[in-house]
């Protein structure tokens, strides 16, 4: 049976609730409140500017991407329309609204395709090199003794995207010649697919901002009061990332935290402060995504139309 989209929320809502209970349930009230008094400002706010910094990257990524593919804009443009998507963002189950709205910014009613399937290749390469991460991770520090399972998963997605990458250009030669999709990928995204430069230097800027991340993971860990290896925040962030990337609570509340209580004990830190992490990591999130709710306010506070009215294609 398929859930509707008020069904589907109420579940988002119900997996945040009982992992926010079953946390608050586990972990010592006092503990966390002194964990959460304790948080070092100064690194906190150092933590929060790489974060931004790396979203700035992320966004020059997405304007290279877009560029290939006849998207010509400034990247002040790609930046603002990044930074709120990201804003949406923290509405959503996952990235979907943010790169929805993305799209329409970016396309604005004219080459709408092309604009989300920039905001999709997009996304799926950052997720490619993040799995990537966290399997060299996994492989590169086995003594840290994770479950083969977590291994086997990352490192069987990673190349189950590389192999969908790969075959998307030859399945859609089985549709007809005059297919809108197999135009499109034969045609508009053909650089995405073609262009052995634009796919090296792409891979690159997601690894540089990948390995911008894990530093504020450790960066995070110091504020709030323990130290982390940074081939441990190797593994956690991009695994912690997949998780609270899949569509199943709120902005990821409770999944976020349960992922750094599961990890972070793991290596005999005080679950208070694990809990702690998290919350901080959120409250980066939040507070860079509200960057772009500032900037959606001051381009009008509205979406663009997903087309232009009859008229106006009539002129």
């Amino acid at each position: 049976m398929r859930l509707g989209p008020r069904a589907r929320r109420s579940v988002r809502i119900a997996v945040s609730v009982a992992l926010a209970v079953y946390i608050l349930v586990d972990v010592d009230r006092g503990d966390l409140k002194r964990a959460l008094s304790g948080v070092r400002p100064g690194l906190f706010a150092g933590a929060l500017l790489l974060y931004i910094v790396g979203q700035v990257l992320s966004a020059y990524k997405w304007a290279v991407l877009g560029r290939s593919v006849g998207l010509d804009r400034p990247l002040a443009e790609y930046t603002r329309f990044y930074f709120i998507g990201m804003f949406f963002n923290l509405f959503g189950p996952s990235t979907v609204g943010g790169d929805v709205v993305r799209a329409l910014y970016l396309g604005e009613g004219r080459r709408r395709g092309v604009a989300l399937n920039s905001v999709l290749f997009d996304r799926g390469s950052g997720l490619a090199l993040l799995m990537a991460l966290a399997a060299t991770g996994l492989l590169l520090f086995p003594g840290y003794g994770f479950p083969w399972p977590l291994t086997v998963g990352i490192v069987g997605g990673g190349a189950a995207l590389l192999l969908g990458w790969w075959a998307c250009p030859r399945l859609v030669r089985l549709l007809p010649a005059r297919n809108r999709v197999r135009r499109q990928v034969e045609t508009n995204l053909a650089p995405f697919w073609r262009n052995r430069r634009l796919l090296v230097g792409v891979a690159a800027l997601s690894l540089v901002f990948h390995l911008t991340q894990v530093v504020v993971q450790w960066i995070l860990a110091r504020a709030v009061g323990t130290t982390l290896p940074l081939s441990y925040c190797l593994i956690v962030y991009p695994v912690i990332s997949l998780m609270t990337a899949l569509p199943v609570s709120v902005a990821g509340l409770g999944v976020r935290e349960g992922g750094y209580l599961y990890f972070l004990t793991r290596i005999d830190i005080d679950d208070s402060i694990a809990v702690t992490m998290g919350l901080s990591w959120f409250a980066v999130t939040v507070l860079a995504g509200l960057v772009g709710g500032i900037l959606f306010l001051a381009s009008g506070a509205v979406l663009p139309r997903l087309s232009r009215a009859p008229t106006e294609r009539a002129a």
